[in-house]
């Protein structure tokens, strides 16, 4: 039986793909707009640096290091799980919020730099975005995140077959 509600390995991965593309090339843009926007940069810190020197870096810092370690919290459960389908769903999620804050960060980030013309929140916008890129997934990383076992890996090397609750 093969309805549109039936979940294969491919299409997971495929639909997962979509999601981290989507994020990425929208806060990208969004950045690009706002840079190409300003008329002027700013290299250096006026003497009323105001809070955002403060806010920026640190909501950064907590959505860099805070995703990590939500996300390896969220693995540790994941790999609990009996059923391949479960395990995929979860990570599916987890990905998405570990997205969605980034893509936080960086839209404070970019805005600020909209704010002051000040480059060096472009700069850890930009940072943020190579690192959002950088955690497209694929299937080397769901096996290796997941620790999948030899059935598993199985399959969902498979990737046609509809995965099926244990």
């Amino acid at each position: 039986m093969n309805n549109s509600k039936t979940l294969t390995p491919k299409g997971y991965l495929f639909k997962l793909s979509i999601i981290h593309a989507g994020s990425s090339f929208a806060i990208l843009l969004f950045t690009i707009v706002i840079f190409l926007m300003n008329k002027e940069v700013v290299l250096g810190f006026t003497e009323n640096k105001g809070l955002l020197i403060y806010i920026v870096p640190i909501v950064c810092m907590i959505a860099y290091f805070g995703t990590n370690y939500f996300f390896n919290q969220e693995l540790k459960n994941m790999v609990q799980h009996k059923s391949l389908k479960k395990k995929l769903l979860q990570y599916q999620k987890g990905c998405i919020i570990r997205f969605a804050i980034l893509e936080g960060a960086v839209f404070l980030s970019s805005t600020s730099f909209m704010i002051t013309n000040n480059i060096f929140y472009l700069v850890i916008s930009i940072l943020l975005i190579l690192y959002l890129i950088k955690l497209k997934p694929t299937k080397k990383t769901l096996v290796r995140d997941l620790n999948f076992s030899m059935v598993e890996k199985q399959k969902f090397q498979e990737g046609n077959n509809p995965l099926e609750d244990d």
